[in-house]
């Protein structure tokens, strides 16, 4: 972690969120790295250096209308990185896809220093299953995770603001889909 940045992103449901936590917890123990203190388990539909303030009262709102979104995992994919990083691809299902739609067109007028990595043409929802790793641990994590089975069906019920704070990762602010 480095700079401060929010992001707009979904966190999984309860099991899931859970199987995330325990999986970092026994990354931590397998190989004596740092998880679980600095990261929260989520997916990112949008980030920026800043938002108005405006954005928790779109978010509310875009979260009333909005129904449980359903969504799948099926393998684990590598970013070629120095170091790897192992994720989790979601499937890229209609209502996601439109939920992902939607907040670009309506953030689009209060975010600033916005990360086009995230923009519709590039986009896909992923899960970091061991997020910003110092050394390359890749050889051995990559046995280690493909011992798991990560065929999930997933639940996505909220929208959140996260705040990295370049130090660590932090919920600002729930919201959870009503519609």
């Amino acid at each position: 972690m480095a700079e401060e940045l929010y992001g707009i992103v979904s966190t999984l449901d309860e099991e899931h969120q859970d199987a995330i936590w325990r999986l970092w917890a026994e990354v931590e123990r397998a190989f004596g790295v740092s998880i679980s203190d600095t990261h929260v388990p989520h997916f990112t539909y949008h980030c920026a250096k800043s938002y108005a303030p405006a954005v928790h009262d779109l978010l509310a709102s875009i979260a009333a209308t909005t129904a449980p979104v359903a969504t799948a995992s099926f393998f684990i994919g590598v970013f070629d990185a120095p170091p790897p990083l192992f994720f989790l691809p979601l499937a890229r299902t209609d209502a996601l896809s439109a939920m992902h739609r939607r907040l670009w067109a309506e953030l689009d007028s209060i975010a600033t220093g916005v990360m086009d990595r995230y923009a519709a043409d590039r986009w896909f929802a992923t899960v970091n299953l061991a997020p910003d790793l110092e050394t390359d641990i890749s050889r051995e994590l990559l046995l280690f995770l493909l011992k798991r089975d990560f065929q999930w069906q997933i639940t996505v019920d909220n929208v959140c603001i996260l705040h990295d704070t370049g130090e660590r990762q932090i919920i600002e602010a729930r919201f959870d889909f009503k519609g």
